[in-house]
């Protein structure tokens, strides 16, 4: 059966859907103070100016914080604010971290100055807003990444900077634009976050030799967050949510090249996670789950669906034993133990598998991605510890291909050799759901 993209999108109701406006406040009202950020005139490093100027502005509550249109300031060393109260950023202009790999590598390097990112919002920040610019030529956030991408052993270097680091309560994200970022670009924490229409490019142009490694969207174990609105091109998760995160949200989803809208378990308890509306093209992995190979952690109340899945090499993918693919599997890993899952849900997906079982992530034989039993014909991996550590999962309305355009096949089994665990997939094809 072929079905076309337009058709296939409109019947997932991918085309006409839109942002929900979440942000508050819209207007910010008389007892909010606007200061624009000026350019250095005296040095090449606009982060003093930026501290200085919203030190100034209301003593740094109740303002508004501008970086004028047509200007790319510059961050050569790390920003960082905290405790903020009802302050907000507006990014009309760029922001450039320095293009100096070596540079960046030492300051990296040095706790007193890095705190683990390079734009820190840290402590009780309430009301904190960041909002970038509609325009598409101007407030970009740049990180330079093309210049580490091609670096020998880059994925293990230890010295590349993170973007942001997001802490608070009530925290508002609007129009962010990210391009080229080193490596994880947002790592979000607190409750009561919106995020909404956000860009992330990491487009390598050679992404064989040049790979984009570890350009993560969001790593978040937040509770409270929603993401509406996402278009990206990275080279890793799309999202990455993990416990104790609890109630997350993200819908209204494109992305390119990714390792997945993806939840992970190595540790701790959560869940009521809800991933909708998605397209996904020429990517490594889809709707994912990774659970790591001996650590235990309870997870329920997931679900992914609405999602058209294309040219993808695991469209749906859950596994209990994953594992650093540089390092292996450590000797004293007790394998007995796997992530505990229930309420997991897989609904109108329709997924294309890609002929290639790989991408440029690839630096390993096997692949990092290996799964027992993998196929370009198989769409859908199901593969639990035993019966007792999934339970209670779903399908629905789930179509399926493989490389070769015939009806995709299924894997549904434990990692240890288990069957009939009561997982509804069997002989590649789904049961009708009662």
């Amino acid at each position: 059966m072929f079905v076309s993209r337009p058709s296939l999108l409109a019947g997932l109701g991918l085309l006409t859907t839109s942002t929900t406006a979440y942000f508050l406040p819209e207007t910010l009202g008389t007892l909010v103070t606007s200061c624009t950020v000026p350019k250095n005139t005296t040095g090449d490093d606009d982060t003093p100016s930026v501290a200085a100027t919203l030190a100034a502005c209301n003593n740094g509550s109740n303002a508004q914080i501008v970086f004028r249109a047509n200007e790319t300031y510059n961050l050569l060393t790390p920003l960082s604010f905290r405790d903020l109260t009802n302050v907000e950023f507006v990014f009309n202009g760029n922001l450039s971290l320095p293009d100096n790999v070596t540079y960046v590598e030492s300051v990296v390097g040095d706790s007193t100055i890095y705190p683990g990112h390079w734009l820190t919002f840290a402590g009780e920040n309430t009301g904190l807003t960041l909002t970038g610019s509609q325009d598409a030529r101007t407030g970009w956030f740049i990180g330079h990444g093309e210049l580490w991408w091609p670096m020998v052993n880059n994925t293990s270097n230890d010295y590349r900077p993170h973007f942001f680091s997001i802490q608070g309560t009530g925290v508002r994200l609007r129009d962010l634009k990210v391009y080229n970022p080193v490596a994880w670009t947002f790592s979000l924490g607190g409750t009561d976050i919106y995020m909404t229409n956000t860009t992330l490019d990491a487009r390598s142009s050679d992404p064989i030799n040049a790979y984009p490694f570890n350009t993560d969207g969001i790593d978040t174990s937040a509770s409270g967050l929603v993401v509406d609105g996402w278009v990206s091109w990275n080279g890793d998760d799309v999202l990455n949510v993990a416990p104790p995160a609890t109630n997350v949200t993200m819908r209204n989803i494109v992305a390119y090249g990714t390792h997945g809208v993806s939840v992970s378990c190595s540790s701790g308890t959560g869940g009521d996670f809800l991933f909708e509306n998605a397209v996904i093209y020429d990517s490594l992995l889809g709707a994912r789950f990774k659970g790591e190979v001996g650590t235990t952690c309870n997870l329920s109340n997931v679900t992914w669906r609405n999602f058209a899945i294309f040219n993808t090499s695991y469209p749906i993918h859950f596994i209990e034993n994953y594992y650093d693919q540089e390092t292996g599997i450590p000797s004293d890993t007790n394998t007995s133990l796997a992530a505990y899952a229930s309420n997991f849900t897989w609904s109108n997906i329709v997924a294309f598998t890609s002929a290639d079982l790989q991408d440029g992530s690839c630096v390993s034989d096997p692949c990092w991605t290996y799964t027992e039993g993998e196929s370009s014909q198989k769409s859908l991996y199901i593969m639990c510890h035993d019966a007792a550590h999934c339970t209670d999962f779903h399908f629905d309305d789930i179509v399926l291909f493989g490389a070769n355009g015939k009806p995709g096949e299924m894997d549904c089994t434990g990692l240890e050799g288990v069957e009939g665990m009561g997982i509804p997939c069997t002989n590649g094809t789904l049961p009708t759901q009662q």
